[in-house]
């Protein structure tokens, strides 16, 4: 399991949807990707081939399929965790669902419910500053999982999904930096 997910980062995950679709004694899950909301592929794909266990070949194949796309399924709910976790680090707004439900619900029912979860405030977009991250291993991991890898000036200010902006700032704030959930952001 990644040391990304403390007990604060799964309590961020677990408290949006689907809650009563993916209890987490179900016996399987899966992933399903709704949106890539930015565009740094390569840490996409990175992402993308961890949660498949292939390679990024195979990842960016994927990747190349319609929205929304079911990445893996079978999972157990604290890889299901880790999954999405990778993917809003990126950008991205997954959810995950019992496998009887990815695979036994009605195309219609589901597109309904995918197009319901996408509406969560969760992934509406809000604005963070970051104004410190410690010049270190940890800064520079933090940065690698938030923004790609890169060093830029500081303070910046970002639009980024809720979910993440929450998940950045617990990140920031255990490393010894600084983010701002701000109401306005460029």
């Amino acid at each position: 399991m990644s040391t990304w997910l403390d007990p604060q980062t799964k309590a961020m995950l677990e408290a949006s949807p689907p809650e009563k679709l993916a209890p987490p004694d179900t016996a399987g899950f899966t992933l399903v990707l709704l949106a890539v909301c930015a565009g740094d592929t390569s840490r996409l794909v990175r992402a993308v081939a961890q949660i498949v266990s292939g390679s990024a070949g195979r990842a960016l194949r994927m990747l190349a399929r319609p929205l929304p796309l079911p990445l893996n399924k079978g999972l157990s709910h604290a890889d299901a965790l880790l999954g999405q976790f990778e993917l809003v680090a990126c950008d991205c707004v997954s959810v995950f669902l019992a496998d009887e439900v990815a695979a036994g619900a009605r195309p219609r029912y589901l597109a309904a419910l995918y197009a319901r979860l996408r509406a969560s405030p969760e992934f509406e977009p809000l604005g963070v500053r970051i104004d410190s991250i410690p010049s270190d291993r940890r800064g520079e991991d933090y940065l690698d999982k938030f923004l790609g890898g890169e060093r830029c000036a500081l303070p910046v200010e970002l639009r980024v999904m809720r979910k993440k902006a929450r998940i950045m700032k617990h990140w920031a704030e255990k490393i010894g930096g600084r983010l701002q959930i701000v109401t306005s952001a460029g």
